[in-house]
């Protein structure tokens, strides 16, 4: 079967996008913000500390935090049509608490490289059950990118098992004997035995030295192959770096660019072509994070001065990496004057940085209509530009009181059907809208269900809701702890029997495979009683309310963006349906949330019922970030 560089021969930009870092209700803007930026991939990292959270029990579908929930985002990926390079560690960057490793693998081992293989196999294992059907052409994944080692080449703590077994090993496969060792070290060993490896070196300068780096390269390498192997035995058959560079060279190189420092923007035109191949250029750190989540970052700030700033709003190097992308991915592309300009049939597509007065030369008449595109989504006629004696001049405004402008465009016939690049780009717009209006109302509806009032009939057929409504809140709590103390007992009674199975079968204890994390208890305003279970109640049948609401607008806005072609109208039409929908929940909501907080304040509800406002928060914040 052929993978997607055989049949995609077009070159890859794939920013880095950071899942993790990100607040969920900021996952469709920023994808779409990237894809404003110019890029038409995404290299994803699976951090395995954030997602293994203790030994054994993984969590890659957001079941503990919806910031775990990578299944979802590679579903947006595809959604949004951006091929994903996929690196499953086992190490991540040096941003990284543990540089991607778990503290519980860190904390506990003191000979990593000696623990590390199995738990990685584990954790490999864990990955493919949750996104082997997710690579291409089915899904987004189109390579995966192993990280042995950590960040910089250094090197992890070294067991005696690799140092005192392994190397003296090595080195008799390398010389034939003690005195051809001796004769390259200038030493006189007696045996092999007693070479101990170097514990530090500065610069390799000593022929022990350099031996001892291609020592531990040919053990990576063999690390790397095994987790490749393993990769490949959970089903995946997508191309899975280094590994493949080495049997198939027609495959484009991984080549490594941070968007935090502007002076390596030039060398983006280098590295597109080394060693006359085609090369994936991967561009990191393209979008600030503040604060960097506490559970994943090591400092407060992740990539400082990126392209994208945190709220979504973007900077003046924002432009220049656009500037350098959109001439590699968007037809007909030529800069005038610091201005982006890009002619197509009946239009004319002008972006910048900064305001200034222009003139570009246009075929178009003096009757064509200018239109400003907002970051936002919305699209405003543009009284400030016109056609004068062949040339699109006025004003470009960058910014104003109402946000930032993406781009400006002038079209002959306003009602005739867009085509091409601008109806794509307007098109990713609606899609954002789609997303965030249909999981808002996901989330909403999930919440209605949780708090609605258990009918008599239902109490003792409905799965997971309480039998009776007599139970107190301090009896809810005892109950739980004891159930909870029972499972841990009986847990650890079956882990005995099995070891002692085990030892008298004399066998090795059978491997227990990864488990999926299991999600917080749901609140039922039937564990509560009176005053308490009545706030719950009506908080539950405003969420069912408003559910349909979104769920209405989100269709709405689907047809349009299911139509092959679309006019500036109807665009208009769509995204005003996404917002309305959106601000008019929004107000519901904001009353909500102040009465829980008020109910809160006098002590009406008690402190367990923060996850309630905190989840009819995030449907707040989901429709005010990723709507409007």
């Amino acid at each position: 079967m052929q993978n997607y560089f055989e049949t995609n021969p077009n070159p890859l930009f794939a920013t880095e996008f950071d899942y993790f870092r990100i607040s969920r209700e900021l996952w469709e803007l920023m994808l779409v913000r990237l894809k404003q930026m110019g890029a038409n991939a995404v290299a994803v990292t699976l951090p395995w500390g954030f997602h293994e959270i203790q030994p054994g029990t993984v969590d890659l579908n957001g079941t503990t935090s919806a910031r775990r929930n990578v299944v979802e985002a590679m579903r947006l990926c595809t959604v949004f049509n951006l091929p994903c390079v996929l690196s499953p560690g086992p190490y991540g960057d040096g941003g990284l608490l543990g540089e991607g490793i778990p503290a519980w693998l860190l904390k506990d081992n003191q000979n990593l490289d000696d623990v590390l293989p199995p738990a990685v196999k584990r954790w490999y294992k864990a990955v493919s059950q949750a996104l082997v059907d997710q690579q291409w052409p089915a899904g987004p994944i189109v390579a995966l990118q192993i990280n042995g080692e950590p960040a910089g080449g250094r090197s992890p703590r070294l067991s005696p098992q690799l140092t005192e077994v392994q190397w003296p090993i090595w080195l008799r496969k390398r010389y034939e004997g003690i005195d051809e060792l001796n004769l390259a070290y200038g030493s006189s060993f007696r045996t092999v035995s007693e070479v101990e490896f170097p514990r530090t070196w500065a610069n390799e300068s000593t022929p022990l030295e350099k031996d001892a780096k291609k020592f531990l390269d040919e053990m990576r390498g063999n690390s790397q192959d095994d987790y490749a192997q393993i990769l490949l035995d959970a089903g995946w058959q997508i191309p899975v770096y280094p590994t493949a560079l080495d049997t198939s060279p027609d495959l484009p190189l991984i080549h490594s660019h941070s968007l935090t420092a502007s002076a390596q923007l030039p060398a983006l035109g280098r590295g597109q072509k080394m060693l006359g191949r085609r090369v994936i250029l991967k561009l990191q750190h393209p979008i600030q994070i503040e604060p960097d989540p506490v559970d994943v970052g090591g400092g407060s700030v992740w990539a400082e001065n990126a392209p994208i700033r945190a709220d979504g709003s973007v900077r003046p190097k924002f432009w220049a990496v656009r500037q350098y992308l959109w001439k590699h991915t968007a037809p007909k592309i030529a800069v005038i004057d610091e201005s982006l300009t890009h002619p197509f049939k009946d239009g004319l597509l002008v972006t910048r940085h900064g305001d200034a007065s222009l003139k570009v030369e246009t075929t178009l008449d003096s009757q064509a209509t200018a239109y400003r595109l907002k970051f936002s989504g919305e699209l405003v006629a543009d009284d400030n530009l016109k056609v004068r004696r062949g040339k699109l001049a006025g004003l470009y405004v960058s910014e104003d009181n109402a946000g930032q402008t993406d781009l400006v465009f002038l079209l002959t016939d306003p009602e005739t059907p867009l085509k091409g690049f601008l109806l794509d780009y307007l098109r990713d717009g609606l899609l954002r809208q789609i997303q965030v209006l249909t999981r808002c109302a996901r989330l909403a509806e999930r919440m209605g269900k949780m708090l609605a009032p258990v009918q008599p009939e239902e109490k003792i057929t409905q799965a997971g809701r309480p039998r009776a409504t007599s139970y107190t809140l301090e009896e809810a709590r005892r109950g739980l702890s004891e159930a909870d103390a029972a499972l841990r007992k009986a847990m650890t009674s079956i882990n005995a029997l099995s070891d002692g199975f085990a030892t008298i079968l004399d066998q090795e204890r059978l491997e227990v495979g990864p488990q999926s994390a299991t999600s917080p208890l749901a609140i039922s305003p039937e564990v509560f009683e009176d005053e308490v279970r009545e706030i719950l109640i009506e908080v539950g049948a405003v969420c069912a309310e408003i559910a349909p609401q979104l769920k209405s607008a989100a269709g709405t806005v689907q047809k349009t963006a299911d139509a092959a072609l679309f006019t500036i109208d109807q665009y208009q039409q769509s995204y005003t349906t996404a917002i309305t929908a959106a601000r008019d929940v929004r107000k519901v909501l904001g009353e909500v949330i102040t009465r829980i907080r008020l109910d809160l304040a006098s002590e009406r509800l008690p402190l367990i019922t923060w996850r309630i406002h905190d989840q009819v928060q995030a449907i707040t914040e989901g429709l005010r970030r990723g709507v409007s």
